[in-house]
């Protein structure tokens, strides 16, 4: 690291410690006493540090080791020098810092009064570490709608673990580029959004919280326990997968009976339907401005350009397989037609205009005769033979 980075990073840390050092001044002021005669100041401030290093200095680990040539055995050539990786490196570390670093001293304001109160009896340095992880600071996502830090604690916990991932995989594969850490920088910004709103669904239809009856109003309380866990884990996931978390919150949303009558079906299908393309590559084909069905169904003379970005990833044969799909995904709107027409070994549109050749005829018409009525497949089948010319359209 250059002065200059240290300098940006020892900037980042003091943000979080000072805004300790002046909760910890109040009350040392209120309480008569000095700073450091407050309960467990020494660890409190040492546990602050120590993460907040880790969760933003992983970053600048990682691209040393690239630059080095330790995750990619040396086999890439790097078209972009440690320059080139400054600033994105800087952007996601100091943004890392500033996110984790408010909700842990948030976490020790709380702590702190827990042990002048004398209501927490546990050892102050194993009970920090465990408050680390649990994070029992609420904060406000509206006047008077409150809200557990915890979930977006955790969703930051599964971003800041899925860019590792992805830091290191892209290295691996020679496709490492310094907008890898900006799209790090923004995935870690969108989850605290996505949890956000995956906390108000959630809260809305298990209650896993409730406000707290004590004398201390402005706090939540756990009401059922198995939710809470289990909002624990899906905020983890979210950290993983924030928009596949956010599709399918909000697909749960126009299921429901409030909204139900206010959306209509999605008229295609997504990504996720298409056979051979994982979360990963899903990933990277949004970082390519490929973000969904028709978008990929319609590359035309993207097609060659975008290839050229992910061919260390993908194979050409792949990639025209996942435009054929995708194809016949934007004629199609109900999963159960895609299953049926997978049963029959339709994969493609390219298959499709091929079994409905006049040829197959007879061989359609039984395969028709075993399908589900429910499928719609008869329907579809018919429907698209009517079309005119769709063998020669697909195959340009």
């Amino acid at each position: 690291m250059s002065l200059f980075e240290i300098l940006v990073f020892l900037a980042a840390l003091s943000v979080p410690l000072t805004m300790m050092f002046v909760h910890d001044f109040r009350i040392a002021r209120q309480a008569g006493v000095g700073v450091f005669e407050l309960p467990a100041w020494f660890n409190r401030y040492c546990t602050l540090l120590v993460l907040t290093t880790v969760y933003g200095g992983i970053y600048y680990v990682l691209l040393m080791l690239y630059m080095h040539g330790y995750l990619d055995n040396n086999q890439s050539v790097n078209l972009y020098g440690r320059d080139d990786f400054f600033v994105p490196t800087a952007c996601i570390s100091t943004l890392s810092i500033l996110l984790f670093g408010y909700i842990l001293q948030a976490d020790n304001a709380f702590y702190l009064a827990s042990l002048r109160s004398g209501a927490d009896q546990t050892v102050a340095r194993r009970d920090l570490i465990f408050r680390t992880f649990r994070s029992v600071s609420i904060g406000q996502i509206a006047p008077g709608i409150f809200y557990p830090l915890s979930v977006s604690l955790w969703a930051l916990h599964g971003a800041w673990l899925y860019n590792i991932y992805n830091i290191v995989m892209r290295a691996s594969n020679q496709d490492l580029m310094p907008r890898v850490f900006f799209s790090g920088a923004v995935r870690m910004i969108a989850v605290l959004f996505a949890s956000v709103l995956i906390y108000a669904v959630y809260q809305a239809m298990f209650k896993p919280y409730r406000e707290s009856d004590g004398a201390n109003s402005e706090a939540l309380v756990v009401e059922n326990r198995g939710a809470a866990s289990m909002l624990v884990a899906l905020a983890l996931l979210t950290g993983f997968f924030p928009i596949q978390a956010v599709e399918i919150t909000w697909q749960k949303l126009k299921s429901s009976e409030v909204m139900g009558a206010v959306f209509t079906p999605e008229a295609t299908l997504s990504m996720s339907y298409i056979q051979g393309m994982n979360s990963f590559m899903r990933e990277r084909l949004f970082e390519e401005g490929v973000v969904d069905i028709h978008q990929l169904a319609t590359l035309g003379k993207r097609r060659d350009l975008l290839h050229s970005r992910i061919q260390n990833l993908v194979s050409d044969e792949q990639l025209n397989d996942w435009v054929d799909q995708a194809k016949l995904l934007l004629l199609i709107q109900q999963p159960e037609l895609l299953l049926a027409l997978r049963s029959m070994g339709v994969r493609g549109l390219k298959q499709l205009d091929q079994l409905v050749k006049p040829e197959n005829s007879a061989q359609v018409e039984q395969l028709l005769l075993q399908a589900d009525e429910k499928s719609g497949l008869r329907t579809f089948i018919q429907g698209y033979t009517l079309v005119p010319g769709t063998a020669e359209q697909s195959a340009q």
